[in-house]
């Protein structure tokens, strides 16, 4: 014979009527009467503890992943835009070299037409160039430049410049860093003396290198060095025949 065991707990009011009604209407006994309505309200317990936690769990999946998914967003780095270079601006300042030109086979440097002038400015260059790039090393598009120096000469104000219009082409070996440029086209020299212009036209070409050190996005600052030859074809008693000179420039340039 099975040996049965008495067992106190405490219920709630609920469960204790439950098993009240459960006797007055069977005539079972409290002990057997009471262990099959604990079972059922155990098991009845049991399922509702497992659904709520099915449906918090169900709530909260979607914040998790939102959490991983921004988690690896944050951790993942920033890709290049692997976007070509499209475009080239640059320009500079400096010293004119030795700028000088020749009239009836006399070479005569811009020192030698002010010399003992008055108010004079040392030979000066500019540059400026734009280019529309064929491939991320190479830019072709426009390149002017300048030389001038200004004084008086007698009282009277002289203004002697060489200028540069040329198409031209800038190679950068490796994308950035140094560069080799080049270029061809249209070139003038003008001598101003008071009133009187004397002005010839002709032809050029250009070498020259450089070095582009990025600073910040597409911004660079620039160094170059370029050399000009210009013919006007042929001189008289004022016009040259030819012409050249140098210059070191400090400048900026930016690739978009």
């Amino acid at each position: 014979m099975e040996k049965e065991t008495q067992i106190s707990v405490f219920v709630s009011r609920a469960t204790w009527e439950l098993l009240e009604r459960q006797v007055r209407a069977t005539g079972v006994k409290k002990g057997p009467a009471a262990r099959k309505t604990v079972r059922r309200t155990t098991m009845s317990t049991s399922k509702r503890t497992a659904l709520l936690g099915f449906f918090m769990a169900s709530l909260a999946a979607p914040a998790m992943a939102a959490e991983g998914e921004g988690a690896a967003a944050a951790v993942a780095p920033e890709k290049p835009s692997g976007e070509p270079t499209k475009m080239l601006i640059g320009g500079g300042i400096g010293p004119a070299l030795n700028p000088r030109y020749k009239v009836n086979g006399k070479t005569i440097t811009f020192s030698d037409q002010f010399q003992g002038a008055t108010d004079t400015v040392s030979p000066i260059a500019l540059s400026l160039s734009f280019g529309l790039a064929l491939n991320p090393n190479t830019f072709v598009g426009f390149d002017g430049s300048a030389a001038s120096q200004i004084g008086k000469i007698a009282g009277t104000n002289t203004h002697v410049q060489i200028s540069n219009y040329f198409a031209g082409v800038t190679y950068f070996p490796w994308e950035t860093g140094p560069y080799l440029r080049a270029g061809a086209g249209l070139s003038s020299f003008v001598a101003t003396t008071g009133s009187q212009t004397e002005s010839s036209g002709g032809l050029g070409f250009l070498l020259g290198a450089g070095y582009a050190l990025r600073v910040v996005g597409g911004h660079h600052l620039s160094i170059a060095y370029t050399q000009t030859w210009q013919s006007y074809g042929g001189s008289s008693a004022t016009k040259p025949d030819s012409s050249q000179f140098g210059a070191f420039y400090l400048g900026y340039m930016y690739r978009s």
